[in-house]
């Protein structure tokens, strides 16, 4: 029998007879508080897979994770550790229509029995971040017909320390009761270091290290880096030697309990390491870690050439840049013989073919295929995300490799963007500038799906599809164009899509053999581009102002004519600096700081006052 909700005939009825007590003690009846799994809860949830393991797809990882967690959902159905753990793989592990799923089963088991603290608890926990509000209502009835279930309180914490439900006093108020009921249980832990209460912070951090060093959980483990975090944060920077000192005997009696099988002991050297200055030590708990438990991202080998080789910027000299895309393309050789299934380092090396003009076609078109083939065994029977989408995409327009496969992933991506721009936004963080880039970059991509969409099909010499697919260009190009609200960096944007339609426009001419029509089109994409302040690196290949050279070169025009009426124009662009501040219409939110002295400022201190702010991180 499936334990999904969806078979509400299973889940529904398991839930509420855990409610009365049918098969569990009542967790809306209990007179002492619930703070941590029972052993044997807690022991079934440490099997529970938690990380992709270097041979898995996404996809893979998670139908295992899934599973694993139903089959605890049908062994211990009445269990508030096992239900947050299936509530709580919604946003990482499930579709957005798979959320709305597990929405409505708590809805519908809300809906038989309102008055079940418990039961509202889990839903509201659903909702949280799409509709907050109703969230918050239903924490508060749980509280007051279920006043001994401290859970509620630390979903409180959370939502009052964002940034548009932020109370720091409530936040404050809920993770004292959360913490005076439920001392052992970590997770109060995890967010004080953003409160401000200094003696708060100070008291939990003491009674964290009381708590923690007798046990050699995984959990426990895993804390010591909030410990030292939350210690860091309770004590002046005057104080940061003795503290250094406190985690070097940490450290040694982590090295005694020999855990190597344990992926948090690992962790929890690697950072201890780390905030003693110990570099070295810390990358070879890193690297024994990865080792251990190797997954496809987060790859040692990876990670350390991108801290050895720094981009050069794309403003570099043209040698500069393929000296870095060809050394990474070489490094990628020698990953995937280790990693023959990571999307992130076939990604590497796409990117670097895509930067080296002399890239083997059979490579790009091999590279390509790979990074597909990956993508959608992550994906499973869902369909790919917008930015995998368009980065295959990008790599067949630039290359200008299989029209068909370009015209495929192009309209795909225009059905998933669809989707992807009805998801709403996380009412917590979302702000004004939020929604208007939001509101900006919905149609920005949209016109790029049918820019992709037109050019494949002037490849395929299909004029008509062509002129179609920039019709509705045009129309997501006025609908961008209405989104620019003033904003510099909105009006370049704007202007590198309209030269990309003029492009297309006069591919499409050329194609029909108007050629006259063309000239101009490309004049309105040159001079959009122009616009745009983003012009090719010197010596970086320029298909547009090559292709509309060669057409002007055709009519007659002179190379003298050329450089007057385009060179000059873009070597003057070229050599101005487009850095601008742009101001700023949020205000600052309130704060809290202590500087190196130990004293405290916060923003009411400063009204009025032009302020810098300097930001160190000391460990």
């Amino acid at each position: 029998m499936s334990a999904t909700f969806g078979n509400r005939y299973a889940m529904s009825s398991f839930l509420l007879l855990a409610c009365l007590a049918a098969l569990a003690p009542s967790v809306c009846a209990q007179s002492t508080p619930i703070c941590v799994p029972s052993a044997e809860v807690q022991s079934a949830l440490e099997q529970v897979p938690s990380y992709q393991t270097a041979d898995q797809s996404k996809y893979s990882f998670f139908q295992a994770r899934r599973s694993a967690i139903r089959t605890l959902l049908q062994r211990y159905p009445g269990d508030v550790f096992v239900q947050r753990a299936y509530i709580g793989s919604m946003p990482r592990w499930n579709t957005f229509s798979d959320d709305l799923k597990i929405i409505a089963e708590y809805q519908a088991l809300h809906d038989q029995r309102p008055d079940d603290g418990y039961i509202a608890y889990l839903y509201g926990a659903t909702l949280v971040g799409r509709d907050t509000p109703q969230a918050i209502k239903l924490f508060t009835a749980a509280l007051e017909r279920a006043p001994n279930f401290p859970w509620p309180h630390l979903q409180f914490v959370s939502i009052y320390s964002t940034p548009n439900f932020l109370d720091k006093s409530k936040a404050i108020s809920h993770a004292k009761a959360f913490l005076s009921a439920c001392p052992s249980a970590f997770e109060g832990y995890s967010l004080l270091g953003g409160l401000g209460d200094n003696d708060l912070i100070r008291q939990a951090a003491s009674q964290l290290r009381r708590i923690i060093p007798p046990r050699k959980d995984p959990d426990a483990l895993g804390t010591y880096s909030m410990l030292w975090s939350l210690e860091f944060a309770a004590h002046p920077p005057s104080e940061y030697d003795e503290l250094r000192k406190q985690i070097t005997a940490d450290i040694a009696h982590l090295r005694a309990l020999n855990l190597e099988n344990v992926r948090q002991w690992w962790a929890a050297l690697q950072e201890g390491y780390k905030l003693t200055n110990d570099e070295m030590q810390s990358d070879w708990a890193g690297d024994q870690s990865a080792r251990r438990f190797p997954s496809n991202r987060n790859l040692p080998e990876e990670m350390k050439w991108y801290e050895d080789h720094a981009y050069p910027g794309s403003d570099a000299p043209e040698d500069k840049q393929k000296a870095y895309y060809s050394d990474l393309l070489k490094q990628t050789d020698a990953w995937i013989k280790q990693h023959p299934n990571s999307y992130y380092i076939w990604s590497d090396r796409l990117q670097a073919l895509d930067h080296l003009d002399d890239s083997p076609t059979a490579e790009v078109e091999t590279c390509i295929a790979k990074l597909l083939a990956l993508a959608q065994a992550d994906k499973g029977p869902v369909p790919l995300d917008l930015v995998t989408d368009y980065q295959l995409v990008w790599a067949l327009y630039n290359k200008k490799l299989q029209p068909r496969l370009q015209l495929e992933l192009a309209q795909k991506s225009l059905d998933q963007l669809a989707l992807e721009s009805k998801q709403p936004s996380d009412d917590r963080t979302s702000s004004k500038t939020d929604n208007e880039d939001r509101a900006f970059w919905v149609p920005y991509n949209k016109f790029s799906g049918y820019f992709w969409e037109a050019d494949a099909y002037v490849r395929l010499q299909q004029a008509d599809k062509a002129q179609d697919a920039l019709r509705h260009a045009d129309a997501a190009l006025q609908a961008l164009k209405s989104q620019i609200n003033g904003k510099d960096d909105f009006r370049k944007a704007y202007a590198r899509q309209e030269s990309s339609y003029w492009l297309a426009e006069a591919r499409l001419a050329e194609l029909q053999g108007q050629k006259l029509d063309a000239m101009a089109y490309y004049e309105s994409a040159l001079l959009a581009r122009l616009d745009s302040g983003s012009l090719p690196v010197p010596g970086e290949k320029d298909d547009l102002a090559h292709d509309a050279h060669q057409l002007w070169a055709s009519l007659g025009g002179s190379d003298e004519s050329w450089k007057l009426w385009y060179t000059r124009r873009a070597d003057a662009i070229a050599a101005q600096s487009h850095l601008t501040w742009e101001n700023t219409t949020d205000p600052l939110p309130a704060f809290q700081l202590a500087d190196l002295q130990g004293k405290t400022w916060q923003l009411a201190d400063l009204k009025g006052k032009v302020v810098f702010l300097n930001f160190w991180a000391s460990y």
